[in-house]
């Protein structure tokens, strides 16, 4: 199947301006094509966290072009507007401002409907769609610090460090039997054969709801390189209803994030610290994940996840002794794993059914039902 890197690249496409901009301060707009994998997909339509890999992507090969000092995301804040479906669709990056630390970025991806294989204009039927509206962060993040156990501090120019908190997840990837392939994957999540996963306890605080996972990328994908594909981690976290005791779960149902904003924590690629427990460098396949969910109300819900590098793979060993801090903590949990990366979302809990037909009706918003939609032309 088509690798996650694959389907997270954009093109750029080359589009002689009619005019030149009235005036020098404005930046021109760099437009990217992308084709949507449907082998990316939760049931018909496009998994959301791909969908921010492209943004990403997009934004990133926009401040290369241009020979920007700022090539490291820092903050994504999107707004899923309809539903993606597989395709063709382009990507728009305009800059909002430019700063001596910061650029500023406003993306946006476009589908045409009703037949997404569309490029351009053809008649008065044919709609061109923003899917995701979208603010990025771009600077030059500063590399991450030699770890210590516990590393709580300023920094000799001013700044501030709290690196102390350990890994949430309590299992090392390497301690974990794959012999059986690792636990269940959804068939409703299309590129079930690109991944591996395994459910691990965690380590949380108080009464939320909250799941622990390490997932393996198994098409060669290295996830070390570059934060374009963090986003698809942070969103293939399990969702809150998903988390409910098993008596109280909903049947097969599609969780549609409506917004979500991504923090990233740290330099790509990345660097193992020096005083890491382990010298073989981070995980290349393997990211773990920490998900929680604080309340579920009429199947909406809030949902944070974290994203944690790892120095070793998902079932690769020899299993490795746990060595004890003196805080009694595993000292692989604070010195050989890595945040990545912290998001924050709102998704709704709909029926399957709605998914599957989305990828036949022209686009609404997630959650907006046939009759609201014919209501608002009446």
């Amino acid at each position: 199947m088509t690798r996650l890197d694959e389907a997270s690249t954009t093109r750029p496409r080359f589009v002689r301006d009619p005019s030149p901009p009235p005036a020098l301060s404005e930046w021109p707009i760099k437009v990217f094509d992308v084709d949507i994998s449907p082998k990316w997909c939760v049931g018909s339509t496009a998994h959301g966290g791909v969908l921010v890999n492209i943004l990403v992507d997009a934004a990133l090969r926009r401040q290369a072009s241009c020979s920007s000092p700022h090539n490291d995301p820092a903050h994504l804040s999107a707004q899923f507007l309809t539903a993606t479906i597989p395709g063709k669709a382009t990507v728009e990056v305009k800059v909002v401002s430019e700063s001596k630390r910061w650029t500023r970025l406003a993306v946006e991806l476009f589908q045409w409907t009703p037949d997404v294989n569309t490029t351009f204009y053809l008649d008065a039927k044919t709609q061109r769609t923003v899917r995701i509206q979208a603010h990025l962060l771009v600077t030059n993040l500063p590399e991450h610090p030699p770890l210590e156990a516990g590393f709580v501090g300023p920094t000799p120019d001013g700044g501030i460090n709290f690196l102390s908190r350990p890994c949430p997840l309590l299992v090392h990837p390497s301690n974990i039997d794959m012999s059986d392939g690792g636990d269940h994957i959804p068939e409703k999540l299309m590129f079930r054969e690109g991944i591996r996963w395994k459910d691990v306890d965690v380590d949380k605080s108080d009464g939320s709801l909250a799941s622990g996972s390490w997932v393996e990328l198994i098409g060669g994908e290295d996830v070390t390189l570059s934060a374009v594909l963090v986003a698809f981690f942070a969103d293939v976290a399990k969702n809150g209803p998903s988390m409910l005791p098993a008596d109280l779960r909903p049947a097969v149902s599609w969780y549609p994030t409506m917004s979500f904003a991504l923090d990233f924590k740290s330099k790509f690629p990345l660097k193992l610290s020096s005083t890491a427990a382990s010298s073989s460098g981070f995980s290349r396949r393997t990211f773990g994940i920490y998900s929680e969910t604080k309340a579920i109300h009429e199947g909406r819900h809030d949902l944070t996840v974290e994203v944690w590098a790892v120095d070793g793979e998902l079932g690769v060993g020899p299993p490795r002794k746990e060595e004890i801090g003196a805080d009694g903590v595993a000292k692989w949990r604070r010195e050989g794993a890595r945040l990545v990366g912290v998001s924050t979302q709102m998704a709704l809990s709909l029926s399957i059914a709605v998914n599957h037909s989305r990828g036949k009706t022209p686009p609404t918003a997630a959650g907006e039902s046939d009759s609201t939609r014919k209501q608002a032309r009446l």
